[in-house]
């Protein structure tokens, strides 16, 4: 794979989101199109300390591809991931900031869905303070994961103007496009987004529709494009009812989407979505999750190798990329390098294996 014009072999990222550094506390952006960039110099300074610390971590423990690792999430109280679902909506036109509680089987916390009140529109550039405290901090690549994608976002929506899913969902679509253009020009490197088909695929079956919203969202976007297809976790628990692997019904559906790289959670489940793979397309990267994040226990290093080498078997590994299952945020922040590092010593591994 090619990190700025050079090929790595393999590289290592993660997900997104990482735990924060013991002083970084409470909400960083406020809510609103016209909020300020920063509530105060003081939230300003924290925030970017945070994330050159956490990029300080990455570096240290040898990822080829960072990232802001997330630390506008609240991941120090019960609720780290309720960010997903409202920075990037709250922050759009046509969106409020309240609405019924999300529930999905057994996922129910009193965390609201956005409101859609008018027509969804990008208004200014809304991950750009992200990417500038990201990129002042490291000379690696960058990735940002951005949140949810537009067809999970808008299962998560109170809907109250378009009154149609597709066309709520294409609507977000194209403000995220619009957004992913921005940060295309701010010189990020990579941008992905998660969709949960477990949670889509339950209450609705794979549709072309779908395909035509997550393509709009990707259409003519000038940097390495992944989509996170996401089993959904919060605070280390399921999000929904274990489902079992989804690789079966994912693909081949998936490989219309005109990302870079799908990604698809793959340690929780033993790897065994490896089967789904047969028929990877050439033009598309494949990322695997290697480490649970839903276990406090650190895989061991061998385990990890294989589980590398059981895909490399079906996918060539100049097309792999090594990453977490999902956020990483729950763990405590010890917990979280000793598993990133285990991480990165299996792939070291394989890559001696392959280069000789």
């Amino acid at each position: 794979m090619k990190l700025r014009g050079q090929e790595v072999l393999l590289p290592t990222t993660h997900v997104g989101s990482y735990p924060r550094p013991i002083y970084m506390q409470g909400k960083v952006f406020d809510v609103g199109i016209d909020a300020p960039e920063f509530p105060s110099f003081r939230t300003r300074e924290l925030y970017r300390h945070a994330v050159a610390a956490v990029i300080h971590d990455q570096e240290r423990i040898g990822l080829d591809i960072v990232t802001d690792g997330g630390q506008h999430y609240e991941n120090e109280t019960d609720y780290e991931l309720s960010e997903l679902f409202h920075y990037l909506p709250h922050r759009l036109r046509g969106i409020q900031p309240y609405g019924d509680r999300i529930q999905v089987a057994a996922y129910d916390m009193p965390i609201w869905k956005p409101t859609v009140v008018d027509e969804i529109a990008w208004h200014r550039p809304i991950f750009k303070p992200v990417a500038e405290a990201a990129r002042d901090a490291t000379d690696k690549p960058i990735k940002i994961n951005v949140g949810l994608g537009p067809l999970t976002q808008a299962l998560l929506m109170t809907d109250r103007h378009y009154n149609d899913l597709p066309a709520l969902a294409k609507a977000f679509a194209r403000a995220l496009n619009a957004e992913f253009k921005d940060l295309a020009a701010r010189g990020v490197d990579q941008i992905s987004f998660a969709e949960a088909y477990p949670i889509a695929f339950a209450l609705l079956d794979p549709a072309d529709w779908m395909l035509d919203v997550i393509n709009t969202a990707l259409d003519g976007v000038n940097l390495y494009k992944v989509v996170h297809m996401c089993y959904g976790h919060e605070e280390g628990q399921n999000a929904v009812p274990d489902s079992g692997s989804m690789g079966s019904k994912i693909f081949p559906w998936a490989f219309a989407i005109n990302a870079d790289q799908l990604h698809i959670e793959m340690a929780s489940h033993n790897f065994e979505d490896t089967k789904a793979l047969a028929e990877w397309p050439a033009d598309k990267d494949l990322g695997i999750g290697c480490l649970n994040v839903k276990s406090l226990v650190v895989e061991p290093v061998d385990r990890i190798a294989n589980w590398i080498r059981q895909t490399i078997a079906i996918v060539p590994p100049d097309r792999v990329c090594i990453s977490t299952d999902c956020s990483i945020a729950s763990l405590r922040r010890v917990v979280a390098q000793k598993k990133l590092g285990a991480m990165v010593a299996a792939t070291n591994l394989v890559r001696a294996e392959l280069t000789g």
